[in-house]
């Protein structure tokens, strides 16, 4: 029982291992000291790389400044040779005056160091004895040849007495070697032109061009009246035709019959009331009972007018001029239709006119109906600038349309179409036929 009993007194907390004890304040000094130590070893190697790149640099200067130098002394080298180029060309150009003057007086030197030193100022044996000096170069005679320096002057020279002088007979000297080239002259005056030269020979036909097709190019104007066709297809014995209205042309096309022509009417775009149609006005208006005077709470019919900002899509300026119609029949056809955004017909179906889709602007109070303008418009002559029905281009808007089918903002196209009825006619016989 007493081997189990704990000793009295102040309990000893146990020392922790030696490895436990040195992750406290003094582990984390060494760690900070081995960083400092490492950076410093970085900053050391930093900068010995700085250094080195100095010396490079300095070494790279030197090299530079010793080539600029060489380059000089070559420099001041090819002066000098080129002075003494200069003074030896000099030197002989003189030596050939010399040479010219005695050819010409007929004296020579035989001493050949005289001929070496042509400058000399020495006295000159004369070989006449008592004749006197002899001149042998005129003094201040301007040489032809020019020097770097200037003008080239022959020098005086005096001729005494001398043995060294032989005068020979006239007719006994033989012709000397020829000259050197002498240095190129200055360029001529230009001369006159030349005569046109003949026409090549024609070149061979280039490659096909590799560049996109072009956009289509504008409506061409309208051609002259053709010729009167044939007569056409006996007609179905009244059995109707097709009718419509070309907007904006004051006849109809060719196989078509004109009912009448007139000028395109409608309401004002500024009225919110009337009709919400285009209406082709005859030019000779008949009239029933009337009552002169505008009346109050009365539907009004105007004039309509092309209002065009540009000259697009017609090609011509047509704004605030009026715009003519036409009512025309087609007796072998009796079906009509207005295809918007086509300018081409269906297949078995015939053509009358082409052109754009027309109608009352968006902001206008006026609602109207959307028309097809021919492509080559006409005006009515001498009426321009009045209020009245507007007729603007209609563009597409995508969102609801289908786009890139459309185009955004691009004007709609239009055309008017006929088509020929066929009949079944059974005879007695059963057969068949249209």
């Amino acid at each position: 029982m007493s081997s189990g009993k704990l000793p009295y007194g102040r309990l000893r907390p146990e020392r922790s291992p030696r490895r436990e004890r040195t992750g406290g304040p003094p582990g984390s000094l060494v760690g900070l000291l081995l960083g400092a130590s490492a950076m410093f070893a970085s900053v050391v190697v930093l900068l010995v790389i700085v250094q080195n790149i100095g010396h490079e640099m300095g070494d790279l200067r030197a090299r530079v400044e010793r080539d600029r130098e060489d380059i000089a002394k070559l420099q001041a080298r090819a002066e000098k040779d080129q002075t003494k180029l200069l003074q030896e060309i000099t030197f002989l150009r003189e030596r050939i005056v010399v040479l010219e003057t005695q050819t010409r007086d007929g004296s020579f030197l035989t001493n050949h160091a005289e001929q070496q030193t042509p400058d000399s100022t020495g006295p000159v044996p004369n070989p006449e004895g008592d004749s006197g000096d002899v001149s042998v170069i005129d003094t201040g005679l301007q040489s032809s040849n020019a020097t770097p320096g200037g003008h080239l002057y022959r020098h005086k020279r005096e001729a005494p007495n001398s043995a060294n002088w032989v005068r020979l007979p006239a007719g006994s000297c033989q012709a000397g070697r020829d000259g050197r080239d002498g240095i190129p002259g200055a360029s001529g005056l230009q001369g006159p032109p030349g005569q046109k030269g003949n026409r090549g020979q024609l070149g061979s036909k280039g490659d096909p061009g590799t560049g996109a097709k072009g956009a289509k190019g504008n409506t061409g104007l309208q051609g002259a009246k053709g010729q009167k066709g044939a007569q056409g297809m006996a007609g179905n014995n009244g059995a109707g035709g097709a009718v419509y209205v070309r907007w904006g042309r004051k006849t109809c096309p060719s196989g078509a019959t004109t009912v009448y022509s007139g000028v395109a009417g409608g309401t004002a775009y500024d009225e919110t009331g009337g009709g919400t149609n285009y209406q082709c006005l005859p030019t000779n208006p008949q009239w029933g009972r009337y009552q002169n005077g505008v009346q109050a709470y009365s539907a009004y019919m105007h004039g309509a007018q092309y209002r065009i900002g540009t000259n697009v899509p017609f090609g011509s300026t047509l704004d605030a001029h009026d715009a003519p119609c036409a009512v025309c029949y087609v007796p072998t056809r009796s079906s009509m239709l207005m295809i918007p955004a086509r300018n081409t017909c269906p297949t078995a179906w015939t053509e009358e006119y082409d052109g754009y889709l027309m109608a009352a602007s968006y902001i206008t109070r006026d609602a109207k109906e959307f028309i097809c303008v021919d492509e080559q418009p006409e005006t009515v002559a001498g009426r321009r600038g009045r209020q009245g029905a507007r007729l603007y281009p209609v563009e597409a808007r995508c969102g609801s349309l289908p786009c890139p089918s459309y185009v955004e903002g691009r004007e709609l196209t239009c055309v008017v179409c006929t088509k020929r009825r066929f009949s079944m006619v059974v005879s007695r016989s059963g057969a068949a036929r249209l």
